[in-house]
């Protein structure tokens, strides 16, 4: 993604926090951008797809940041999913995104609600299966109900404390609070074999959520378009070993999960920051799928 189309994005999404998303037109866009009408299009077909970029772009750096975080580590440590989930909630408040979701959630537009219901989806997903690698097959069949309940805890905790306190809300401590809470709640849902969530709802939930990765063949054709216009720098270098490992029969996952990491953090502040943002996401997907 080149410079003009980042600027585009962080220009649209201050307007849109500081006006409001239905308050703020694309000539709006267009002044305060300085482009014209035909390079915001050549961008995205329409003003729900900027916010939907700019909802999806932050969606993939707290995807990239936790993967990155469970690098080497065990994925049974509790501690460790506290953080992965605090990452999530302290990018929404660095990039003051919560206005936007709340825009979206009570907007009557049905692309952008259902884009959210989705992303909502994905999020309870992940931690169902988080959960899954913490407590084991007991919890499976209870997953969903304990992610809802943790979701629901932190999300209704934030209300409350944002309406009712002027001082900053201290997300780490609250998301340990809510594990810790939840570390007596699973056991007693697993004994008691205890749910809600009907097995239909839990399904519907898994294929909203779902996210395709790309195969192999189209993995490798997008590196090699992307090595062929950046420069020969380290991220090059990244980029080609990346090329090389993904060509082979069977890639060693393991190397694809160190080296990936380095090759998104080669780009930061370059015009190719949200496009290796973007690769680096497609890498995890497929490297969750292999292992």
């Amino acid at each position: 993604m080149n410079d003009r189309k980042k600027q585009v994005l962080l220009t649209a999404k201050q307007l849109f926090i500081d006006n409001g998303f239905q308050a703020t037109s694309i000539q709006d866009i267009l002044d305060e951008a300085h482009i014209s009408k035909g390079t915001f299009y050549n961008y995205f077909s329409s003003k729900n797809e900027c916010l939907m970029a700019i909802l999806r772009d932050a969606y993939y750096v707290s995807f990239l940041r936790r993967n990155e975080l469970a690098i080497g580590k065990d994925l049974t440590d509790i501690e460790l999913l506290s953080e992965q989930i605090h990452i999530r909630l302290s990018m929404n408040r660095q990039q003051n995104l919560l206005p936007l979701f709340e825009t979206v959630v009570h907007s009557p537009d049905d692309e952008l609600r259902e884009f959210v219901r989705q992303m909502h989806f994905r999020e309870l997903a992940w931690i169902a299966k988080r959960l899954s690698d913490i407590y084991g097959e007991d919890i499976k069949a209870y997953a969903f109900d304990c992610a809802s309940l943790l979701v629901g805890f932190i999300q209704h905790s934030l209300n409350i404390m944002k309406s009712s306190s002027a001082e900053e809300i201290n997300t780490k401590q609250l998301v340990t609070f809510v594990m810790q809470r939840m570390e007596v709640v699973i056991p007693d849902m697993i004994e008691r074999q205890s749910s809600f969530l009907p097995l239909d709802t839990v399904e519907n939930i898994l294929t909203s959520a779902e996210m395709h990765p790309l195969t192999q063949e189209v993995l490798i054709e997008k590196l090699q378009l992307f090595s062929q216009d950046i420069p020969n720098t380290n991220g090059k270098q990244y980029a080609l070993f990346l090329l090389e490992e993904l060509s082979t029969d069977s890639p060693r996952t393991y190397l694809l999960e160190s080296v990936v990491r380095s090759f998104r953090q080669a780009f930061e502040g370059t015009e190719w920051q949200l496009q290796a943002i973007e690769l680096s996401a497609a890498m995890w997907l497929f490297i969750d799928k292999t292992e």
